[in-house]
């Protein structure tokens, strides 16, 4: 399977920080990202974060002009520059808490899939807490959600905390094997089902 892999200019690849460079960088991890994307139907695929446009490309190919792909970017020149490379893309000037919106506002009831560009681990905790309730909020039942991880990390206590943080948000979490040739060695969380929390309570 061959890809044609867009890469936003002005950008050379392998630069930047390790996050958004192991989920960018060889098409293992772009592969490993978009495992979930069926094969049939009229699927809803949504990235957070897309950055170079390696994971769109892949996910362009592999839906093969069905459903709907929306890349959601909250930096307006990345976004501008995602929208020259991929015009059939959905892009969409925002961050991951604002993905409800966002989909609401296209018509959207709920996405299938939905994909990080960047490791959540290293996020503010409320950041990285309501990223991770829009993307429960949108999911369909039987939903997916991935998101890389460098290996380097796995064992800190910030990634230990998010790998919790999945588990309570998600039925099934499995890490995937590591891409040993990326440029900074790194796996993929997959996630599926979310759950359905109750809000927290709120202070008297």
């Amino acid at each position: 399977m061959t890809s044609d892999r867009a890469t936003l200019p002005g950008r050379p690849r392998g630069q930047g920080p390790w996050a958004r460079a192991a989920a960018s960088g060889p098409r293992r991890i772009a592969m490993a990202l978009t495992a979930p994307v069926p094969e049939s139907g009229q699927a809803v695929v949504v990235e957070l974060d897309p950055y170079e446009g390696d994971v769109t490309a892949l996910v362009r190919e592999l839906l093969g002009g069905r459903g709907r792909h929306l890349a959601v970017e909250p930096d307006p020149v990345r976004a501008a520059r995602l929208s020259l490379c991929f015009p059939d893309v959905e892009v969409v000037t925002a961050d991951a808490a604002s993905l409800p919106g966002v989909l609401a506002g296209r018509g959207i009831a709920v996405a299938d899939v939905v994909i990080a560009g960047r490791s959540w681990a290293g996020l503010p905790h409320a950041e990285r807490r309501a990223s991770l309730a829009a993307v429960r909020e949108v999911l369909s039942p039987e939903g997916a959600f991935t998101a890389p991880g460098p290996l380097y990390a796995r064992f800190r206590a910030e990634e230990r905390r998010f790998r919790r943080m999945l588990g309570v948000s998600f039925e099934e979490v499995v890490a995937g094997r590591t891409a040993w040739d990326s440029l900074t060695p790194a796996f993929v969380h997959h996630c599926r089902r979310p759950r359905v929390l109750a809000p927290p309570a709120s202070s008297p």
